[in-house]
């Protein structure tokens, strides 16, 4: 399997933005992006009857070489925004996301 895609992972920090003395600075609250290589699908209609409804027309598969360890906001892949479903951890360290599209 190829990994000749990229997306662009967002994860927002949830904790409430507030001074640091220590670092004279304000922490928390910030927006994470990373760009990874992956591998992406459209999701088949036999994964989306076994997923029960979870996914749409509009939903993608994505395959990543290397764990994931955060949890993802939303991935941006060709121009569109698309929502994390579900993830999946597999024995040999890779990661799959299942994805739908936000908005249009």
């Amino acid at each position: 399997m190829r990994y000749a895609d990229t997306v662009v992972l967002k994860y927002n920090d949830k904790t409430n933005k507030r001074y640091d003395p220590d670092s004279g600075r304000m922490v928390g609250g910030k927006e994470w992006a990373r760009t990874i290589a992956c591998n992406v699908t459209g999701a088949s209609l036999d994964l989306q009857a076994k997923l029960g409804g979870l996914l749409n027309t509009n939903s993608i598969v994505i395959r990543f070489r290397s764990p994931i360890t955060v949890g993802i906001d939303t991935i941006e892949y060709n121009g569109g925004k698309y929502k994390p479903v579900t993830v999946r951890d597999y024995l040999a360290g890779r990661n799959v996301i299942y994805a739908n599209k936000v908005g249009k």
